[in-house]
């Protein structure tokens, strides 16, 4: 019988099963990432979900994860200890974002993700107040944590059994700052006691030397940005390359030029390999004027959505509208970066009830500082923070390279011991993914400081590499009914009756049959061979036709057919499937 003309579906199928032999070959080898551009992001922001959107609601069965015992604790926050009203309710709260469920950080998962990593985070006393709540949750995991402080790290900690550290650098700023007094003589009568000299284009001390010590660096700036932390009398005067900038620049406008300067900074001397955050503005909640004119924020409940424009809208021009007025310009600058957004704001927003309020935990710190409606209870709100920014570093933090094991910081002799020639000659080799199989040299530590993947990283590289074999296989096998359909076609017959007859072939026979099929294809195109057609052409008959079931899951068959050697490869032995 002569062969009937091929079908339309035949230039569709072969680049179909030219796309799946590329995506094969491609997740055989780990590859490192490539540099980004300047114009695109590095890092996947939070896919298919916005945790950033949402509403509160109340779970009576929620419970913090630590309590007023934990050591790295500031007083001023620490509510549960100040004995604040209603820490309990509070505490209950859970924020639900719009299509879908944001999960609570497990911390030691987490910490086993960051294995021999360090995270940073740089900016003013809400960026501390985020650290600190940080620092409590993952001691969950580690009791053995430690505080940490290195030259330029105001506070943090070091967890021994994960090698990570979490530092803190204060930089309320970002740029550099000094006190300039006032200098001319003949009396004080315009009030002026002197400047703070902003250098626009050079980073505060504080932070300028750590980017390559850290993996993940979280920025935050924006709440000394008022007049409130520099009245007339000691203003704010900018400069830019040593001379000062004019016409002077107000308050506003030099946070600008700041950021106009410090996020080039961040792009271009933080290392790419590092996961670089901005934590978006956190809200104040003072209510019938700022902190000095008796602003108040005792809450019992968090405010309704009706609410949030009238407490922020800078229109509206009250106690609280610098928030998203900074956050504008922030966007704004960080436009076409690899800087991803921590956009915590409006979830925040709704929290009134959550602040320290009165509860202080020093006495006469009410009549003196006035309530602070600013920061936040710990445990309280930046605990959600943590579970929003787990998510995002999980997100980014498979595209960067393994980290072999740092020196623990008790040991440093430097400030930062990881920046040293051997770790900058060895950051510039193309690196891959190792599992040490082996240690050398003593301490009994050792050899878990060199364990690069932990049983946790494995289990999740394994669980994402399930999901996109099955998603391959799926594929795979829609290919391998157009290819049968194609062969039915060829001989003339339907499906069931080649099933049949190819159950009753010889191997030879086979091979003839197909090479005469695929003889026919190549006049058009030959981009598979006989042999690879027939393994298709087996696959799929097999699966109309499965053998009796075994053990072994789906996902488990899916890396025996397209990786074979897979469990091989990873270490595993055929008894551990």
């Amino acid at each position: 019988m002569a062969p009937k003309l091929l079908s339309p579906l035949f230039p569709w199928l072969i680049i179909l099963t030219l796309f799946l032999l590329f995506l094969y070959s491609s997740l055989l080898p780990f590859h490192p990432p490539s540099p980004p551009t300047p114009s695109s992001n590095k890092f996947p922001t939070l896919p298919s979900c916005n945790f950033f959107k949402g509403h509160w609601v109340q779970d009576p069965n929620r419970k913090p994860m630590y309590d007023e015992t934990c050591p790295f604790h500031r007083n001023s926050w620490n509510c549960l200890r100040n004995k604040r009203d209603n820490m309990g309710i509070i505490n209950s709260w859970k924020w639900v974002p719009q299509g879908c469920v944001l999960h609570r950080i497990d911390p030691a998962r987490f910490l086993g993700r960051m294995r021999n990593r360090n995270i940073g985070f740089v900016g003013d006393s809400l960026n501390e107040n985020f650290l600190v709540s940080f620092l409590c949750i993952l001691r969950v995991a580690d009791a053995g944590a430690k505080k940490w402080k290195r030259k330029g790290a105001w506070r943090g900690a070091y967890f021994p059994k994960f090698n990570v550290t979490v530092g803190y650098h204060r930089a309320v700023l970002l740029a550099k700052y000094e006190w300039q007094p006032k200098q001319t003589a003949g009396g004080d009568e315009d009030g002026l006691k002197g400047t703070y000299r902003v250098d626009v284009d050079i980073p505060a001390n504080d932070w300028a030397n750590i980017a390559d010590f850290y993996d993940v660096l979280v920025f935050n700036t924006g709440h000394w940005w008022n007049s409130d932390k520099f009245p007339k009398e000691s203003s704010l005067t900018f400069y830019r390359a040593g001379k000062p900038i004019l016409p002077p620049l107000d308050i506003l406008d030099g946070f600008k030029v700041v950021l106009e300067n410090m996020v080039p900074y961040i792009q271009n001397k933080v290392p790419h390999k590092t996961l670089k955050i901005w934590r978006l503005q956190s809200p104040r909640h003072f209510y019938g004027g700022d902190w000095n004119q008796n602003g108040s924020c005792l809450f019992n409940k968090p405010l309704e959505e009706q609410q949030l424009d009238l407490w922020f809208d800078p229109s509206n021009n009250g106690p609280n509208k610098e928030e998203r007025l900074l956050n504008r310009l922030i966007e704004g600058a960080l436009q076409g970066t690899d800087i991803q957004l921590l956009d915590l704001t409006q979830l925040s927003e709704f929290r009134a009830d959550a602040h320290p309020a009165i509860w202080l935990g020093q006495k006469d710190a009410v009549s003196v500082w006035g309530q602070d409606c600013m920061h936040w209870c710990l445990p309280g709100v930046p605990d959600t923070w943590v579970d929003i920014l787990s998510e995002l570093i999980h997100a980014g933090i498979h595209l960067l390279s393994p980290k072999l094991p740092h020196q623990p910081p008790k040991l440093h002799t430097n400030p930062f011991p990881s920046i040293s020639k051997s770790h900058l000659s060895t950051a510039t080799r193309p690196k891959t993914r190792t599992i040490h199989c082996t240690s050398s040299g003593g301490g009994g530590s050792s050899s878990s400081n060199n364990d690069v993947m932990s049983d946790v990283e494995l289990a999740s590289d394994l669980s994402k590499m399930n999901s996109l074999l099955a998603q391959r296989e799926e594929a795979m096998n829609k290919s391998r009914q157009l290819l049968f359909a194609e062969l039915c076609q060829f001989v003339g017959s339907n499906s069931e009756e080649v099933k049949k007859k190819w159950g009753k072939l010889e191997e030879e026979e086979k091979m003839v049959l197909v090479k005469g099929f695929v003889s026919v294809w190549g006049v058009n195109f030959h981009p598979l061979s006989a042999k690879s057609v027939k393994q298709l052409v087996e696959e799929h008959v097999q699966e109309q036709n499965p053998k009796p079931a075994n053990s072994k899951s789906s996902s488990s068959s899916a890396v025996s057919v397209l990786f074979p050697g897979f469990k091989r490869m990873m270490g595993f032995s055929d008894d551990d499937s």
